[in-house]
């Protein structure tokens, strides 16, 4: 998962326009997933994020 990736979401059932709050959230055995809500609507978007494993350490 990148620190600089921002990705922003707007709702547009609401009128104007608004923007949605980013929430990340963890699903034992689906992993890492972005959620856009509207405190009004529910969820806005849906994403699964990719997150890079730090790999095994080996011993000499």
């Amino acid at each position: 998962m990148a620190g600089n990736d921002l990705k922003l979401c707007l709702c547009f059932d609401c009128s104007p326009p608004a923007f949605a709050d980013r929430a990340y959230v963890f699903v034992p055995d689906r992993g890492l997933w972005r959620v856009h809500t509207c405190h009004i609507h529910g969820p806005v978007s849906v994403a699964e994020v990719a997150v890079k494993s730090d790999g095994t350490c080996e011993e000499e």
